[in-house]
């Protein structure tokens, strides 16, 4: 028996010596708090800690799953969002500060790091994406430098869903109501910058966004099975973004 166990074994009996009617138990619960205490010991000394890591309240970090496969997400070292399905957005609100994320596809023991720093009232947009080899990698998707000004709304659409291949994407705004193309050809984005993914600017009112795979033309518009419509005040900017639908197909998620 450990000094740790005799110690703690001398405590306990000391405490419970009111109840002289359960010696037994006396007895044996040193041994019974030295497993515990071992399986404690082997828990905290995994290779990965499950201990909450971040705060409560407004999120400050978001991330898109823009890969192929789940993907755990970790906050300086600690699992903060378990199993990111792919094609979905997760959310978590790690301490005010720098940190270190890491991304890693499950079952996989390949990753994908990189620093960031939360601050408060912001909301700091990481895209865990598949890279032109394959491997996992990251993407910002704050774009701090588009300023809309008074007046103005600005769009921007991102594809993000590597299952679909080359998608038709057309677009109507507040100030051209005729669908004209986003950009062709319109295939998955790794790295979105401002130059290959910029805001295009309008007029206050809706926009309207429609997404198709075949034909390849604007002849798709009137049967476009992906479609959102998004109203704009002044001052005003949205990102969409394209991911993988489950059981095949493009989804539409607005940031």
């Amino acid at each position: 028996m450990s000094r740790l166990q005799r110690m703690f074994g001398r405590w306990i009996a000391t405490e419970l010596s009111i109840v002289p009617l359960q010696p037994r138990f006396v007895m044996r619960l040193p041994a019974r708090v030295g497993v515990l205490l071992l399986v404690s010991f082997i828990t905290a000394c995994g290779s990965d800690s499950t201990a909450p890591c971040c705060t409560t309240g407004e999120p400050s970090l978001r991330v898109v799953n823009a890969f192929t496969t789940p993907v755990d997400v970790l906050i300086d070292g600690t699992v903060a969002i378990p199993s990111l399905a792919a094609g979905t957005v997760g959310t978590t609100a790690p301490a005010l500060g720098s940190h270190t994320l890491v991304l890693r596809p499950v079952g996989s023991g390949a990753t994908a790091s990189r620093a960031i720093a939360t601050t408060a009232g912001s909301l700091v947009t990481i895209a865990v994406v598949r890279a032109a080899n394959g491997a996992v990698a990251s993407a910002a998707l704050d774009d701090t430098n588009s300023v809309v000004p008074p007046g103005a709304t600005k769009v921007r659409v991102l594809h993000l869903a590597p299952g679909a291949g080359t998608l038709q994407v057309y677009r109507t705004q507040p100030d051209y109501q005729q669908p004209v193309s986003w950009q062709f050809p319109f295939t998955y984005q790794a790295e979105p910058t401002s130059l290959s993914a910029p805001f295009y600017q309008s007029t206050v009112g809706s926009w309207e966004v429609r997404v198709w795979q075949t034909p390849a033309d604007a002849s798709g518009w009137a049967n476009a099975p992906v479609k959102v419509v998004i109203p704009l005040a002044g001052g005003e900017k949205k990102t969409v973004l394209m991911l993988d639908k489950p059981g095949g197909g493009v989804r539409i998620e607005l940031l």
